[in-house]
């Protein structure tokens, strides 16, 4: 197939393509309480196919680009077709001229994953075992879980001579928990995703969302309206930092969002907390975005990008690195930041709100503004802690960051190492 996309290409007007070949392979579970209510499997294969076109305007130059997707099913005459329409899109669409990746030497790590020494099947009894191990809880179950397992194979090829593949797995389990209260019936959703079978790493997530919805089933009060020292811990510190990995992101640079400088001090000057210290790790373990080459077919490695809050690189695909003149990193999803200088026992001294559960939260990269509505968190008065839940939280990034401590404790999701906890001064909470 893949030949005669190329031969099919190379009747046409155009200065260049990439072709994204991918093949999945994937079991699928979906289990009601602890009952299998359904087991499936599939096999989805396509092509990802971009063309490029060079071209002047008004004495400018342009790469137009445009893509389609072209199935095995589909005949010679169907796939001509299509790709004709894409030319014709392509010549219409005026980025800036930039060139398209040629080979290189450079030659990545790959992750390990024990699925590589399985079958899927092999591993659906030991996922099971895992998912219930804590689901003894007399007031709260799960109510329903869906696991899937992906073996992913990708192959990327461009006109330049890239032509390089690598296999994948990719696992997602989604599963809902409830909780019976005194007074009402509490329902958590969480979406865990992996690479690795780790038993601890499911259990532990389930149990920790079990114990969540416990927790929330007691909460009562909301905080009074005011300014908050603040505790985010769990997944909104994840939110909050990737504030970082978007602001360094060539294209964000590019299209303006982003005044960022190599060698500036990115948290201002004049830091009282901690400075912050972000890597990119393409082999992060256990991550589903860890993959040897990007989508133009660039060989991922390890890139520092923020040591103690200086810019030291930008990261960035082909197309956007070569408007900034800087060698592209490729794509890289991985983040790992650096832990802080207090453990969180320091943190909770004095009086604070920590919040682990939002409804939605939410970081705006051009404005720095974050916040969420309340799910769930705790309100320590110097004395007592309690459970809250209900109101908000808003606070702006560019503000907090002159003053933020991060924990020394560490946390580990898809695609993320860093402080479990992260304290921030004056936040407003809107509650009662």
């Amino acid at each position: 197939m893949i030949s005669t996309i190329k031969n099919l290409l190379s009747l046409k007007n155009i200065s260049g393509y990439n072709i994204i070949e991918t093949i999945t392979e994937s079991s699928e579970l979906f289990f009601i309480k602890k009952q299998l209510h359904m087991n499936r499997s599939k096999r989805v294969h396509y092509y990802l196919v971009t063309v490029y076109k060079n071209f002047q305007d008004k004495s400018k130059d342009y790469t137009g680009s445009s893509s389609c997707n072209v199935y095995p099913t589909m005949t010679k005459d169907e796939i001509d077709k299509l790709l004709s329409d894409t030319c014709f899109s392509a010549g219409l669409i005026k980025n800036q001229f930039y060139t398209l990746l040629k080979p290189s030497n450079k030659t990545p790590r790959v992750e390990a994953s024990n699925f590589d020494f399985k079958d899927l099947p092999y591993w659906i009894p030991k996922f099971t075992d895992a998912i219930f191990k804590y689901d003894s809880y007399e007031n709260g179950c799960i109510n329903s879980s869906e696991l899937f397992l992906n073996k992913v194979y990708t192959r990327t090829l461009n006109s330049e001579g890239i032509d390089v593949q690598y296999e994948k797995n990719k696992g997602e389990l989604e599963f809902i928990v409830n909780f019976k209260g005194s007074e009402e019936e509490i329902e958590l959703y969480k979406d865990i995703k992996f690479s690795n079978f780790d038993e601890d790493y499911i259990s532990q997530s389930i149990k920790e969302a079990l114990e969540l919805a416990k927790e929330k089933a007691l909460a009562k009060t909301t905080v009074k309206s005011g300014k908050y020292t603040v505790l985010l811990t769990g997944s909104p510190v994840k939110e909050i930092l990737k504030y970082y990995f978007n602001m360094s992101n060539t294209s964000s640079v590019y299209i303006k969002i982003s005044n960022w400088k190599l060698n500036d001090m990115v948290q201002g000057k004049k830091v009282q907390g901690d400075r912050v210290t972000m890597c990119l790790n393409p082999n992060m373990e256990n991550s589903t975005f860890s993959v040897p080459y990007d989508e133009d077919g660039v060989a991922l490695n390890k890139v520092s990008i923020l040591e103690n809050g200086v810019l030291k690189s930008y990261h960035g695909n082909n197309r956007y690195s070569y408007y900034l003149s800087q060698v592209p990193t490729g794509s890289i999803a991985n983040m790992e930041f650096n832990g802080g200088s207090q453990n969180i026992s320091d943190f909770k001294k004095e009086p604070y709100v920590e919040l682990v559960s939002f409804s939605d939260f939410k970081l705006d990269t051009l404005t720095g503004d974050f916040g969420g509505e309340i799910r769930f968190g705790w309100y320590f008065d110097g004395k007592k802690t309690i459970p809250i839940t209900g109101g908000s939280l808003s606070g702006n990034i560019n503000e907090s960051q002159k003053k933020m401590y991060f924990s020394k404790e560490m946390q580990k999701s898809n695609g993320f190492v860093g402080p479990k906890s992260i304290k921030m001064y004056n936040l407003t909470i809107a509650g009662i």
